[in-house]
């Protein structure tokens, strides 16, 4: 992208940011764009093309593009002994949970190079959720089968980690960090998420401990569209 790109594309997302452009109100056209920076309808193209990836625009085939309707952002603390699904609850009474992935890890995952998961074996219960109809999150749970055996009885029913580990007489919970990190999602995590190449995703890891028995029950990932989340350290 050159530096008339960025001007435009600038000039777009500042708009569309503010409000000044409506939700789902048409854009500029790609000739109105090129009398106004003097630039070729290429140029005007690669710029709506990249705001389209980043999901904030939207185009119809001989009419025009738009600024794509935004949801209203989640905000999610990220402290506390509280489960996924009962702080999504909190905001929508349309929350789904859904089972898409149960298999024992093979031991050569990078999963096992994380901190305090240096024994397995380890079972993942992968879990898409959905928010008012649309995938908002993954969620994948390492949970180390030696400290929670019951794991291997985890079925397509299965909603909450933290019921299900209730279930099975862990009363008190605690964790020992949290890592915060930012990606822009791969291929299945587009297909999964149904979102953009350049919709960022907010991964956060962490551990969860049984902390009457002081032993790790799991290592935690959450991929977080950030179109659809905000968050309270």
């Amino acid at each position: 992208m050159d530096v008339q790109e960025l001007l435009m594309k600038d000039y777009l997302l500042q708009k569309i940011t503010t409000g000044a452009f409506a939700q789902d109100g048409k854009l500029p056209s790609e000739y109105t764009l090129v009398e106004q920076f003097n630039v070729t309808r290429i140029k005007v193209r690669n710029v709506y093309t990249m705001l389209e990836k980043m999901g904030l625009i939207y185009s119809q085939k001989g009419v025009g593009r738009f600024v794509k309707q935004q949801q209203q952002a989640l905000s999610v603390v990220m402290s506390g002994d509280i489960s996924f699904s009962e702080k999504m609850k909190q905001y929508t009474t349309d929350y789904k949970s859904i089972v898409t992935k149960f298999e024992q890890v093979p031991e050569h995952h990078l999963i096992f190079s994380k901190p305090y998961v240096a024994e397995g074996p380890l079972y993942l219960i992968e879990r898409l959720r959905f928010l008012d109809g649309q995938p908002a999150a993954i969620h994948r749970s390492y949970v180390v089968e030696p400290n929670m055996p019951a794991v291997k009885q985890v079925n397509n029913r299965f909603t909450s980690i933290y019921q299900f580990y209730q279930q099975h007489g862990v009363n008190h919970f605690k964790s020992t960090f949290s890592q915060l990190s930012v990606s822009f999602p791969q291929e299945i995590e587009r297909q999964m998420l149904g979102c953009e190449i350049l919709v960022p995703l907010v991964k956060v890891e962490s551990d969860n401990w049984d902390a009457e028995r002081n032993v790790l029950l799991e290592y935690t990932e959450i991929l977080y569209r950030t179109d659809r989340f905000s968050f309270q350290l």
